[in-house]
């Protein structure tokens, strides 16, 4: 078995389309397997046959979060004792296009959509071609969750990117409360943010719908409201307790071509994070710096590159981090390393 599949028909691009495990199968052929999953408890008992299998190439069909659920469980199952000893590791692992962001598969250089990667695989097996290959940094991430009892559990996850809290966390609900999230939702929620300043932050939000629109009177302020926790940064607390916003990546991200951000974290080894808590003002001035890729400045703004960081809540309110635009609520801590690096091919579709 050269390819394992995993597609989730849940996801914005597969809604409609009933019949894609077979669609894909058909492209596959005798080379692999493909499985839908239903739910994320149904991911790991596929890639535990996958692995079984060998299978030399595992495909994440469904964006982001989908890839995200591949390698968790993916090195999950590495640990367990039939796998452990027995000279395995993670198979080469391919993201898709067509999700919300496809973040991952937009830095390593893949282009197309699942149908043509698939097909251009399968070709390069049959064809006894050497891909070529990207090593790409993890995240080795461990938090404490209250449960809906209130008890504390310790979760282990791996990631390449988190929005913790504060205004990218925030900006992600907006950007995945849409029926179709994409570029144009970012473009939307900007404005939106900008639009609101003027009106939340001051005496015209109190004026009545519908001379002000109900939505201007509080978006900025839900945006811009700070995260009430305490951050180390490679082993140096920093001083203050409010954060705008807390973001940390082991890898560059492409917002839909409006946004660059996270450039050092494609130096290996390192990661790169943005923490702080800049004003609305300072946000704006940086929009130029994150549209290019450049450091943003500002005072009460990091923005460099770390081996490390941990973020504790210190308040009442809990986190609900977002890593590769999958939620995890009620996190009390979390701290971010160095993780594995995952190999993902250079591939192309039609």
């Amino acid at each position: 078995m050269q390819i394992g599949v995993i597609t989730n028909p849940h996801s914005r691009k597969n809604k409609a389309r009933p019949h894609r495990a077979e669609q894909l199968q058909a492209i596959v052929g005798h080379h692999g397997q493909v499985h839908s999953t239903q739910s994320v408890e149904s991911i790991k008992p596929i890639l535990r046959e996958f692995l079984r299998k060998r299978a030399r190439y595992w495909v994440a069909d469904g964006g982001d979060g989908a890839l995200h659920w591949v390698v968790r469980n993916g090195l999950e199952l590495l640990q367990e004792p039939e796998f452990r000893d027995g000279n395995y590791q993670l198979p080469t692992t391919i993201p898709t296009n067509g999700g919300t962001i496809d973040f991952v598969a937009s830095n390593v250089g893949i282009t197309g959509q699942a149908e043509g990667i698939l097909h251009n695989l399968r070709e390069s097996i049959e064809r006894g071609t050497v891909l070529e290959e990207a090593l790409v940094d993890s995240m080795l991430i461990e938090g404490v969750q209250l449960d809906e009892h209130g008890n504390e559990e310790e979760f282990r996850t791996y990631g390449f990117a988190s929005a913790v809290g504060g205004l990218g966390q925030r900006f992600f609900s907006k950007y995945y409360a849409e029926d179709d999230p994409n570029p144009g939702v970012i473009v939307k929620v900007v404005g939106n943010t900008i639009a609101s300043l003027p009106v939340a932050y001051s005496p015209l939000g109190k004026i009545p719908f519908p001379v002000v629109p109900k939505h201007l009177r509080t978006y900025a302020t839900d945006m811009f409201k700070p995260a009430n926790v305490r951050v180390t940064l490679d082993g140096q607390p920093l001083e203050q307790t409010q954060f705008t916003g807390v973001h940390i990546a082991s890898m560059s991200i492409d917002l839909g071509g409006v946004f660059k951000l996270f450039t050092r974290a494609d130096v290996p080894g390192q990661m790169h994070a943005i923490v702080g808590s800049p004003n609305p003002l300072q946000i704006l001035r940086n929009l130029g710096n994150m549209h290019r890729g450049k450091q943003l400045r500002g005072k009460n703004l990091i923005d460099k590159a770390c081996r490390g960081m941990t973020v504790e809540v210190l308040g009442d309110e809990l986190l609900a981090p977002i890593i590769d635009g999958e939620y995890y609520d009620r996190v009390k801590k979390l701290t971010f390393k160095n993780g594995p690096r995952v190999r993902i091919p250079k591939l192309t579709g039609a």
